[in-house]
């Protein structure tokens, strides 16, 4: 096995950095040094892809595979091209199937196959894709989201809830409007240990915060209980107990804890959303999850994952028209956001308009493999298994 030349890891280098057209201007004199480098076409299917060029992206990738049938990376750049040129499900749906033998535990090339399937109309194999992506990782939203809509187009929206639910709380990005509503944001430090906090107010709301951030949920409580021993009308302490019940499954016990924070100070963002979240967890309470999310969404309009609460609050209550402009509100503040491009998907099927949605869904898995950053995940593990 032979590792990387110069030439290659200078492309590779420009690549990382976001330099495409260095890099490809370097991949092909690397190509004239050495056309048969596995590498080089891989990286430059990575790089055409970036621009959009699917012909040239599955080209590249097609030759890299020719060398060397285990290059991962190449098949998720060919995936990835058969897909977003769209009408060639066929050959998608084999390279997906070839990733998921080259790379068997990668969650992504199932979910990516049972996508593919779902656009060829094998909506069983579909479902049994994502299944199987699920068992991979259960935290894997993205095949929630499709196993949500599949059962939309089966059974109808009421069906679909909780499934839309369920991913909903699988996504990160509810996590991080908490804590962007609280002004907590990512240092790059570890919490303290919970027997290091100087034992007052300030201290230990820091570090509770530092530990729900970090998932430790247990001590972050702890610190709460503290504090609310201290002073049990503490609006902010109240509204992260509040969010540590949520994420203990514990609808009524966050739902008693927001609204006493809101009785104490009215002006308590996450108590807010904490108490929009137990709402909207609890059936029959739809209605008053879709007021307090409207209420959220007026006050950080900036913010997308308000519209998207809104919009699924509101989906919930049958009310399409007005969950499809929340949607559509949410995208606009973020194009990226996988979540809303799912949601607005479901609304566009529950009005027949089904290749708008079906693009939706395409949208959310370009947005949603480009934030992964997998294809310098699988290129390095290539790489280290070249060398």
């Amino acid at each position: 096995m032979t590792g990387r030349s110069q030439q290659v890891r200078l492309a590779e280098g420009l690549a990382r950095q976001g330099h495409v057209a260095p890099a490809v201007n370097a991949c092909y004199q690397a190509l004239r040094i050495d056309e048969s480098d596995p590498f080089v076409h891989c990286l430059l299917a990575e790089l055409m892809l970036s621009g959009d060029f699917y012909d040239e992206a599955i080209s590249a990738a097609s030759r890299a595979i020719e060398l060397d049938p285990e290059c991962a990376p190449a098949y998720l750049a060919l995936g990835l091209a058969y897909d977003r040129r769209g009408g060639m499900w066929d050959r998608s749906i084999l390279v997906w199937h070839e990733l998921a033998e080259v790379v068997p535990d990668l969650v992504t090339a199932h979910v990516q196959l049972g996508e593919a399937f779902a656009a060829a109309a094998f909506e069983e194999e579909a479902i049994d894709a994502w299944r199987r992506a699920l068992e991979l990782d259960p935290s894997e939203a993205r095949a929630m989201y499709n196993l949500a809509v599949a059962a939309l187009k089966r059974e109808g929206m009421a069906t679909a809830l909780p499934g839309f639910r369920k991913a909903g709380e699988l996504d990160p990005s509810q996590d991080d409007l908490f804590f962007s509503l609280a002004g907590v944001y990512d240092d790059g430090e570890e919490a303290p240990d919970p027997a290091d906090v100087p034992p007052d107010r300030k201290s230990r709301i820091a570090a509770a915060y530092g530990l729900a951030f970090e998932e430790d949920y247990f001590a972050a409580a702890e610190l709460i209980r503290l504090i609310l021993d201290e002073d049990a009308d503490d609006a902010e302490a109240l509204g992260l107990a509040s969010y540590l019940y949520l994420k203990q499954e514990a609808a009524n016990e966050a739902m008693a804890c927001a609204l006493r924070a809101l009785t104490i100070s009215t002006r308590t963002p996450t108590a807010v959303y904490c108490l929009g979240v137990a709402f909207a967890r609890r059936q029959g309470l739809a209605r008053h999850a879709a007021r307090v999310f409207s209420a959220l969404a007026k006050a950080v309009p900036d913010e997308p994952m308000p519209h998207v609460l809104l919009a699924e609050s509101l989906l919930a209550l049958q009310r399409f028209s007005a969950a499809r402009e929340s949607y559509l509100t949410a995208v606009a503040l973020d194009p990226a956001c996988v979540r809303a491009r799912f949601g607005l998907a479901a609304v566009l099927f529950t009005e027949g308009r089904h290749a708008e949605a079906d693009w939706e869904i395409r949208r959310a898995a370009y947005h949603d493999t480009r934030r992964q950053g997998l294809f310098w995940a699988l290129y390095d593990e290539y790489a280290e298994g070249r060398s």
